[in-house]
């Protein structure tokens, strides 16, 4: 229903006596149109066509429209819409823009296609020379019935096409990356010469033409183990296509449809499947098992630089619905009320003989703690309440 029909359906239900909002929910129409119409006469309807008439037209620039459209594949109609204010003075609705030019490309076949990239095969690196690193997420179920957001870092040797994955249920900081970093070179046995990023956060603060400005924690280990950096392209995951497709695998075929209890025991799942599936298989493109390769890969590596352990970034363990936190196999109760005001806990441990939790807040306070069940524990935990 449009146009003139549309008036004059408001006038006759306002004459019967409906309501605005009866009117809109009889014609079903907006709120708004009633109003517009409610008190409009039939002379000034008339005059307000005319004047609508009089104005300029989409259609009076269709040859140009149509021009623009077989030059430029992937114009968008945002941009003709400024492209008529530019050249032409015209300051028409985008959305009137829009369906005219969804219009016009239906009508004359005009797809919005977009300019192909070209693509060229890259030869295959030297062993040791580089290692490509990349994140994704993931909801897993947990074992409160609820979801958990789990982060992964995925990390694999180009060569020799082995892997390595590191996973936790909060965002990366710069400080787990340089922890994580230093697991990877201890799995591998070494370190690459090169380091392949994407422009994230947690990496880089900023880059311009080449210009990459390191977050501190980052550019404190690029000095230390003297690696060379590669940032991609911003958006260009295709840049790196080898760790893109590794992220998805092991998104695929081993976070998938897995139960979520706590970092510890995913991360100790994740490097049985590593060693089982990830590293043990035949690679698609190579041929051959990434282990294998790896054995041949490993010699080229350079040695292990020293970390001090110290400063490490301590554990976090999420607190379960019943106030219990898992720690190596290990259930520990917290204090009553915990899951409803902190639902996650930070540990440190310290070589002792008794359990026992230091509860951080506004205050300190010492508390023995129990374990609940699993094995026997000889360590000193302080837990503070993030």
């Amino acid at each position: 229903m449009k146009g003139y029909r549309v008036y004059n359906s408001i006038q006759q239900l306002k004459d019967m006596g409906f309501k605005r909002a009866a009117v809109a929910a009889q014609l079903q129409i907006n709120r708004r149109t009633v109003d517009r119409y409610w008190t409009m006469t039939a002379d000034e309807y008339e005059t307000q066509q005319q004047a609508l008439k009089r104005g300029s037209s989409v259609d009076d620039y269709r040859d140009q429209i149509l021009y623009w459209l077989r030059a430029y594949p992937t114009l968008s109609s945002a941009q003709v819409c400024d492209w008529l204010k530019e050249h032409y003075n015209e300051d028409f609705r985008e959305r009137t823009v829009s369906r005219y030019v969804k219009r016009l490309r239906e009508e004359y076949g005009l797809k919005k296609v977009p300019i192909p990239r070209d693509y060229e095969a890259v030869p295959e690196l030297p062993m040791g020379q580089q290692m490509q690193v990349d994140f994704g997420q993931l909801l897993m179920p947990n074992v409160d019935g609820g979801q958990t957001r789990v982060y992964a870092a995925a990390f694999l040797l180009s060569a020799s096409r082995y892997k390595y994955a590191e996973m936790q249920s909060r965002p990366f900081t710069a400080a787990d990356l340089v922890n994580i970093c230093h697991n990877c070179f201890r799995y591998f046995g070494g370190m690459p010469r090169e380091m392949v990023f994407d422009q994230d956060s947690i990496v880089c603060v900023s880059e311009n033409a080449g210009d990459i400005v390191y977050t501190y924690e980052f550019e404190k280990f690029r000095q230390e183990t003297k690696m060379t950096i590669y940032m991609c392209r911003g958006a260009d995951p295709e840049s790196k296509g080898k760790i893109e497709n590794t992220v998805k695998y092991i998104k695929g075929n081993f976070l998938s449809n897995r139960l979520y209890v706590d970092d510890g025991i995913l991360n100790g799942s994740c490097l049985e499947w590593l060693s089982r599936t990830a590293n043990a298989k035949v690679h698609g493109t190579t041929k051959r098992i990434p282990a294998e390769v790896f054995k041949e890969e490993c010699e080229h590596l350079r040695p292990l630089v020293g970390f001090d352990e110290a400063v490490l970034p301590v554990v976090c363990r999420t607190v379960r619905k019943d106030n219990t936190i898992i720690y190596d196999s290990n259930r520990y109760s917290v204090p009553l009320g915990t899951y409803n005001k902190q639902p996650e806990v930070r540990i440190e441990t310290k070589e002792g003989t008794q359990s026992q939790a230091i509860l951080k807040r506004n205050i300190y306070l010492s508390i023995f703690w129990h374990i609940l069940s699993g094995s026997s524990c000889n360590c000193n935990l302080s837990f503070e309440l993030l």
